[in-house]
Parts: C-alpha cells; sequence; structure tokens
C-alpha cells in the first residue's frame, strides 16, 4: 500500500508541474460540453420559407398563417412565378417554400380536394423530414376540421381521440436527450487522451528504467497511474453536472450519490482502456492516434446520437464492445428516468464487466521494461 501511494503521489505531483494540462483538465470539458450542448440540435425551427400563393383566397392565407404559428417556418418573402422560387431556395435564402394551387380557395369551398405542395431543400435530411411532419400534421388537422364540418360534426371532440403523454421529456427539448450523454463522451475524450500518454511518457523519458529497480508489481504501477486520474475525472464529472443543471437547466431526477459512484466505474473503465493503448503505442504520436481512432465509435456506437436499435445488427453487436454505451444508458436514466440502481441492473453489470476486463488485459500486457 505504502509504494502505492507513493506513486500515486508521484504521478499527482508530476500533473502538478505540467500547468498546460491542469488548465486542460478544466477549461476542456467545459468548451466541449458549451459547444456540443448549443451545436447539436435536433429542434429544428425558424426555417426561412417563402410563399408562392396562386390562389390569394382567405383559405390560403390561413394555410400560411398556420404554419407561420407554429413558429416552425418563417415567411421571408413571397414569390410569384416557379422560376423565382427555384432561385430563392438554389441560392439558400430560403430552405423551404409552399406553393397554393390557384383553385385552393374555391375547391375548399365546394367540396373538392384543394390542392397544395411543399418544396423543402433536402440536403439536410432532418431539417427537411421535420419540416414535411410539420406541415403534414397542419394540412391533416384542417381536414379534419372541413369534414367533420360536412358531416355535421356537433361534438367538441374528434371521433377517435388519442392523446399524446411524452414521458421524462415532455418538452421533446433536444437538450434533455443530448446533454446526459454528452457527459459521457467529454469524459471519454479527456481522460482517454491524458492516460493514453502515461506509460508512454515513462518511457520516453527514461524513469520506466528506474521504475525497473524498484519492488513496484505491475499491477501497483497500472493502480497507481489510474487512481490520479480517477481523481481529475470527479472534478470534471462535477463541472459537468453543474453546467449540465445551471446551463441547460437539464435537472439530475435520480440518486447524486448513484450519479458518482456508477460514473466511477466508467472513469476506471476509460482510463483502463487510455493504460492499454498506451501498452500498445511506443509514442506519444502513436497513443494520440489511437486514442483519436477510437473516439469514433465511442460516439457512433454508443447510441449518443443515433439510436442502436436502428443500425444493422453486426453493429448493434459491436457496441456492446463500448462501454460509453452502457454509461450513456445509466445517464440517461439517472438524470431523464429518475431510475433506480435496480433499474439499470443490467448496464451497470455490463459496465462493471467491461471495467475489470480491459484493466485486466493492460495489467497483463504492460511490461516494465524500457523497450
Amino acid at each position: 500500500m505504502k509504494r502505492l501511494l507513493a506513486l500515486t503521489k508521484k504521478e499527482l505531483l508530476q500533473l502538478s508541474r505540467d500547468h498546460m494540462s491542469m488548465k486542460m483538465i478544466v477549461m476542456v470539458p467545459i468548451m466541449q460540453l458549451v459547444i456540443f450542448g448549443y451545436a447539436i440540435n435536433y429542434d429544428v425551427k425558424h426555417l426561412k420559407t417563402v410563399v408562392m400563393d396562386e390562389s390569394r383566397s382567405y383559405e390560403s392565407r390561413e394555410l400560411v398563417a398556420k404554419m407561420e404559428a407554429t413558429e416552425y417556418f418563417d415567411i421571408v418573402g413571397r414569390v410569384d412565378s416557379f422560376p423565382e422560387l427555384q432561385n430563392v431556395i438554389d441560392s439558400a435564402e430560403a430552405v423551404a417554400a409552399i406553393v397554393i394551387d390557384r383553385d385552393f380557395g374555391r375547391d375548399r369551398h365546394r367540396g373538392a380536394s384543394a390542392k397544395a405542395f411543399m418544396i423543402v431543400n433536402a440536403s439536410d435530411s432532418t431539417t427537411s423530414q421535420q419540416a414535411m411532419s410539420v406541415v403534414s400534421g397542419i394540412a391533416s388537422g384542417i381536414s379534419v376540421q372541413v369534414l367533420g364540418h360536412q358531416a355535421g360534426w356537433k361534438a367538441e371532440g374528434l371521433p377517435v381521440d388519442v392523446r399524446l403523454r411524452p414521458w421524462y421529456n415532455p418538452e421533446l427539448k433536444t437538450t434533455n436527450f443530448i446533454i446526459p450523454g454528452l457527459v459521457a463522451i467529454v469524459l471519454t475524450f479527456t481522460l482517454v487522451q491524458f492516460t493514453a500518454n502515461g506509460i508512454v511518457k515513462e518511457r520516453e523519458f527514461g524513469t520506466l528504467e528506474q521504475l525497473q529497480v524498484t519492488p513496484i508489481t505491475r499491477i501497483e504501477l497500472i493502480v497507481g497511474k489510474i487512481l490520479p486520474f480517477i481523481f481529475i475525472g470527479y472534478i470534471q464529472l462535477t463541472i459537468l453536472i453543474f453546467m449540465q443543471e445551471w446551463l441547460f437547466g437539464v435537472q439530475t431526477q435520480g440518486s447524486m450519490a448513484a450519479m458518482y459512484v456508477l460514473n466511477g466505474l466508467y472513469i476506471a473503465a476509460v482510463l483502463g482502456l487510455g493504460i492499454l493503448i498506451s501498452t500498445v503505442a511506443t509514442t506519444q504520436m502513436q497513443a494520440t492516434q489511437l486514442s483519436m481512432m477510437l473516439m469514433l465509435p465511442f460516439v457512433f456506437l454508443s447510441g449518443y446520437i443515433f439510436p442502436i436499435d436502428g443500425m444493422p445488427v453486426v453493429f448493434q453487436w459491436l457496441s456492446k464492445l463500448v462501454p460509453a454505451n452502457y454509461a450513456m444508458q445509466i445517464l440517461r436514466g439517472l438524470v431523464l428516468r429518475g431510475a433506480s440502481v435496480a433499474d439499470l441492473a443490467e448496464p451497470i453489470g455490463w459496465l462493471t464487466l467491461y471495467t475489470f476486463v480491459i484493466i485486466g488485459i493492460a495489467v497483463f500486457r504492460f511490461k516494465k521494461t524500457a523497450e
């Protein structure tokens, strides 16, 4: 134990002398959370839209007004011809256009199908899908209203009234979904990067040769490398949780004690991965490249952005090898659903297994040599 404490103290002293690293420990997670937290937003609103209204009737103006009232569309202009409309879309002055047929108002009055169509710049599929979905909903609402009037429906409610009750994120805000997962991603980016250079630095600076003549075991050396960064990981976690609640208003619904204990497990897992990388790489450049190479799987196979259930079966299996997948389930469960430890038993079990396996492999691979 004395050897382990001495090695841990040595690592902390070495870190404290590296002023740039100390600044990065605090500033990098703050910058990443702010940048990604605000930049990643699926709540597409205020789309610049132009109107080509050939009907110029009360009914066509009603349709445009309903679109504008949703706040998804901002009417930025009106055009009188299709070439003019195309120029506006091509020049990116607008991303959507609503074209209303000349007989739109007349057809509404005589009970015929009133026609209009929407053009959307679909180079951004997320934006175009939301825009088309909103307009389809508006059209369906008007259609139901007209059909009910024609059928003589007198009741206030609809014939079939299906009420929607979105739990855990009733406002359907992107930040409520993105920010908890972003905590795991930011911890991964910073901790793997720092620890990946751990043993490589010892090798390049020659201090690994000095450790050869000491009675320190492989396990003590690996654990001694990890312990200081667990402390640093908790500092970063505290900063991220504070910013999550203060800056983005995402409150943790579950146990804060469980939050710290279970995230400590994830911190140990990514630190073990960083140490494993440092046992494979021979230079700091290689360690940095290997750690960056692993970042993309952590982002795309963790369920942070894309749902794992929608991936091909092969990638669903590959996602089971990514610890961020389990950390994501735990974080979102605690923050959004207020889940208990029992509710999260499966991801906790897999994350625990991953942590011990990855640290075990790192200890097995490490050789206390200067090669």
